[in-house]
């Protein structure tokens, strides 16, 4: 479960950063950054960048590429996850 502090700052980093109005509806954690537009290619790599500064994690690729990173809530679990570990996740070892 992802901590409320790690969810709070990538959100606020999205709508600094990606300049999503505060009042905007369609916005979310729970919505999916990259379908709904929010943020682009070159916006992942903004986003993966602010991760390894902010929280000191690089995000494997295939977790990048996963269904869970894309939305705020999946990118704090995942973020959570990588910060409470030193250990491969399992199924990035198999593979």
């Amino acid at each position: 479960m992802q901590t409320p502090d790690t969810a709070s700052q990538i959100e606020q980093f999205i709508r600094e950063t990606f300049q999503v109005a505060a009042d905007d509806p369609g916005f979310g954690r729970n919505v999916d950054l990259f379908e709904s537009g929010y943020v682009d290619s070159v916006g992942v790599i903004e986003t993966l960048g602010f991760i390894a500064d902010n929280f000191g994690v690089e995000v494997p690729d295939s977790m990048l590429l996963s269904d869970e990173f894309t939305t705020i809530d999946g990118m704090a679990r995942t973020i959570d996850s990588l910060m409470g570990s030193n250990e491969p996740v399992p199924e990035l070892a198999a593979g």
